[in-house]
């Protein structure tokens, strides 16, 4: 079966404390994440480990995010527990020059079985995870712009 493994990066204006911040508060999702991407809060819990979201990308695919563990400022585990695909996620902050931050997130999944194996191939789930993982970290920096106006907006620094 098609393992996916690649790791989508970007620079944005910001704090990576504040985008830690965000991305630990899976019940705040619905406030920032991109909208032609819809999620929801399945499962909250005030430590947040073991906190679920929905993902669905497409219409009738559901991807299903557990928090699994952080280390706070700089890293986010997550395992995907629902949809065609079985492994973790690691999301990763960390400090860029003039008050930027790197945001990546490093997948390594594999589909749950062969009929997804398949669906992996007509639908190239690897180009379409990262563009989806790019519009979540286009979102983010929005949202972490709102929290502090002063800094730059990502159409201004591209």
């Amino acid at each position: 079966m098609e393992r996916i493994q690649v790791t989508v990066d970007d620079v944005v204006p910001g704090d990576p404390d504040d985008a830690f911040d965000i991305m630990t508060r899976f019940d705040k999702y619905h406030e920032w994440w991109p909208q032609g991407l819809p999620v929801d809060c399945v499962l909250h819990h005030d430590d947040f480990i073991e906190s679920k979201l929905l993902i669905r990308p497409y219409p009738l695919v559901n991807v299903g995010w557990k928090l699994h563990s952080y280390s706070a400022p700089r890293e986010i585990i997550i395992h995907y527990y629902q949809g065609m695909h079985t492994g973790m996620g690691v999301w990763t902050f960390s400090e860029a020059d003039n008050g930027k931050a790197v945001i990546s997130f490093e997948i390594d999944i594999l589909p749950k079985n062969r009929i997804f194996d398949v669906a992996y191939k007509v639908f190239n789930v690897r180009k379409s995870h990262i563009k989806h993982v790019k519009m979540v970290i286009s979102a983010l920096a929005e949202r972490m712009r709102q929290m502090n106006p002063s800094q730059e907006r990502i159409a201004d620094v591209a």
